[in-house]
Order: C-alpha cells, then sequence, then structure tokens
C-alpha cells in the first residue's frame, strides 16, 4: 500500500499542474450552487423513508428503461475543489447508462479495474517525454481513454475515462449489460474519489435519475460549505511566536483539505512582517503544493499539450524544473529574487519551507501547481 500511495502522490503533483490545459465542453443544464430537490414529472412510485440519506431530496422511481444517470465527478468553485462522486453509490437497471460529468482544477477519471491492483497494475504515473528530455509525461494507459467503445460488460478488466474536465466541463458514459456490484475511482484523488455501480435486473425498482441528480446536487452543496469552513478555521487559526531576539515567526498553512476535496489557498494569504522576522510555510497532509518567489520573473506553469492521434483524448506534459527547489543564495534575497520551495508534500523532499525575510519590500508569491485556483498570497516586510 505503501508503494501504491507513492505512485498515486506523484500522479497528483503531475495532475494538479496540469490544470492550464483545455479540456472540451460539454453541454450540463444543472446549477452546482441550487441544491433544491428535482421530483420526477414521468417517474412512478411513492416516496421511501429510508431511501435517502438527504431528508431534502424527494425519491420517485425510474420508469422502464433504458435510461441515463447523472453523476457529478467533481466541482471547481472558486477555490475551492471537491473531489467525490456525487452521489458515490448508484443503483441502475442492465441497459441502463450512467453519465458522469466532470469539472474541476485537477482534473478527474472514471476507471474501473480490480481493487487496488487498478492503481498498481498501471506501474510509473510519469514517464519521460521522448520529444523532450526536460519533461514527463502521463502514462498513456492513465492519460487516455482506455477505448471508444462505452459499454461495461462486467468481464473488462481495464475501463478509463482518461483525463477530463480539465478546466471545461466533460462528461464520459458507460452503458452497464450486465448484473452486478463494480467499484471504481478516480486516478487523480483515488483515496477520496471511489464509488460503486450496483446493476439490478432490467425490471427492477430504482430511483429516478431525477432522484439521483438530486441527492448529488445537494451533496455537492454540503461539501462547498464544508471547504469554505475549514478554509475560514484556518484563517481564524492563524498563528505566531517569538522567535529569537525581537524577531516573531509566522506560520502559513499551504492548501485547507476536508473529506470531500480541498481548497486552494495559503492561511494567511497577506501577511505583514518585520524585517528579520522568519516565515514557515507547512503544507496539508495530503496533496502537493508548491511556493514560488516570482521575483523579476514572469510565473508559468510549465505545461504542455499533447493530443493522442487515435483521438482518445489529451496527455500533457510536466517541466521537471516546475518541483525542483530553488532555495535562497547565500548573500541573501529581495523582493526581485526568484525563490521556490520545489515540491511541498508527502513523500516529497519537504513538507515545509523556512525563509527569513531580511530586506524590506512586497514579495508576492503563488503556487503554479494551482494556477487555475487562483493560489497566491503577499508577504510585506517593512
Amino acid at each position: 500500500m505503501k508503494v501504491v500511495r507513492r505512485i498515486s502522490r506523484l500522479l497528483l503533483l503531475a495532475t494538479l499542474a496540469a490544470t492550464v490545459a483545455a479540456g472540451t465542453t460539454a453541454a450540463c443544464d444543472s446549477d452546482p450552487a441550487d441544491p433544491t430537490p428535482v421530483a420526477s414529472s414521468t417517474a412512478a412510485g411513492e416516496a421511501s423513508p429510508a431511501a435517502s440519506a438527504v431528508p431534502s431530496v424527494a425519491v420517485t422511481f425510474a420508469q422502464p428503461g433504458p435510461v441515463t444517470f447523472n453523476v457529478i465527478t467533481g466541482r471547481a468553485e472558486g477555490n475551492r475543489d471537491v473531489e467525490a462522486f456525487m452521489p458515490a453509490d448508484i443503483r441502475v437497471r442492465a441497459g441502463d447508462s450512467i453519465q458522469w460529468t466532470a469539472h474541476g482544477f485537477e482534473g478527474h477519471t472514471i476507471t474501473f479495474g480490480d481493487g487496488d491492483d487498478t492503481l498498481a497494475s498501471l506501474g510509473e504515473y510519469l514517464l519521460p517525454n521522448p520529444a523532450n528530455p526536460d519533461e514527463r509525461i502521463f502514462n498513456p494507459r492513465l492519460a487516455l481513454a482506455s477505448e471508444k467503445q462505452r459499454t461495461h460488460d462486467g468481464t473488462t478488466e481495464w475501463i478509463n475515462s482518461g483525463f477530463i474536465g480539465v478546466p471545461a466541463e466533460q462528461t464520459y458514459t458507460l452503458t452497464f449489460t450486465k448484473e452486478g456490484l463494480f467499484t471504481y475511482l478516480c486516478l487523480v484523488h483515488p483515496f477520496t474519489m471511489t464509488g460503486t455501480v450496483t446493476v439490478e435486473p432490467a425490471g427492477a425498482q430504482v430511483e429516478s435519475p431525477e432522484t439521483v441528480s438530486a441527492r448529488g446536487e445537494a451533496e455537492l452543496a454540503e461539501y462547498l460549505d464544508e471547504l469554505g469552513a475549514e478554509a475560514q478555521r484556518l484563517n481564524d487559526a492563524a498563528a505566531s511566536a517569538p522567535g529569537p531576539g525581537t524577531s516573531t515567526i509566522h506560520y502559513v498553512q499551504v492548501g485547507a483539505i476536508t473529506d470531500h476535496g480541498q481548497v486552494a489557498i495559503y492561511t494567511p494569504g497577506a501577511l505583514d512582517i518585520v524585517a528579520g522576522d522568519t516565515v514557515i510555510f507547512q503544507n496539508d497532509d495530503r496533496n502537493f503544493h508548491n511556493v514560488i518567489f516570482r521575483g523579476d520573473r514572469e510565473l508559468t506553469s510549465g505545461i504542455g499539450i499533447i493530443p493522442d492521434p487515435e483521438g482518445r483524448g489529451l496527455n500533457f506534459s510536466l517541466d521537471n524544473a516546475s518541483a525542483i527547489a530553488v532555495d535562497p543564495p547565500p548573500e541573501g534575497f529581495d523582493d526581485q529574487t526568484f525563490l521556490s520551495s520545489g515540491s511541498l508534500g508527502v513523500l516529497q523532499p519537504r513538507l515545509t519551507w523556512t525563509l527569513r525575510f531580511d530586506k524590506p519590500g512586497t514579495y508576492l508569491y503563488a503556487c503554479t501547481i494551482h494556477v487555475l485556483g487562483g493560489m497566491a498570497g503577499v508577504i510585506n516586510v517593512r
């Protein structure tokens, strides 16, 4: 499991950086900010009190199939990125389809495999780019769709959507033809994004697509509120401590997480300190970030887009230098000096980064991994 976690962390780092890549827009009529229950005007049956874990969702039942159910596959709202299938567990009937709608600044996959082997069987997530030794690319088995045929018959060992939803909304649809219980996950967020599809006989009674969609919207609203509350909690808990002499040590939290997603934020995002003070950047315990002081440079993402010649989607290249630390030179630094924490995260070179600011100025910094989340901060030194 330790090896699997290491592989998935490497994937996450590169995938976060790939958020500047374009995606294919797909239509979607739902409003993520409106969790109002949706009742079917065509489905038959009465609501079951125990059928829903979300009290506000009215339960109706699906008409004879085949029908298509919609599952929200992550959603970005500003700097909040929900990383969950909503709803995570769904019952359909043989012949029905599921359409997953993905949108986020990290992207997602819908991947059916064999438990933990889904991750382990990939081997390396990042491979050298044959066209450029200064870059790495995603393993094509991960990044690209596994097949153009969109049917799950219960016998295929590997079904993968490839990366979708970066940064524009995209969909992926599968039709289920065999009864059974099937598990799936997002390879970008394998420890928070898992789901099940239970396929019943064609004539079974299952909740209507409208009820499933309403449940997903209600969960989305709940998770977005949860992320906002956690970001506020961290901001309110911003801390400092006495340093050597008359100096102060300030702590900046890098990223905020809940069980259902993350907020691309530094807390506090604006800091006023005195020359001689120290700042310690502390990464969250799940995601990858960096802290890049632009100095006199223009910040770039270091990402390239590689269309698949067979039409299976997009692969992405990652500039090797984007994860490499650039620490202060021996003579010190000012607000015109380029500095980089390198990759901050579990199993990465460092979880924290400590800098002492000796020269007054306005120090602008950002996380180049989370460009679309607007993750940036400023330190004013007087």
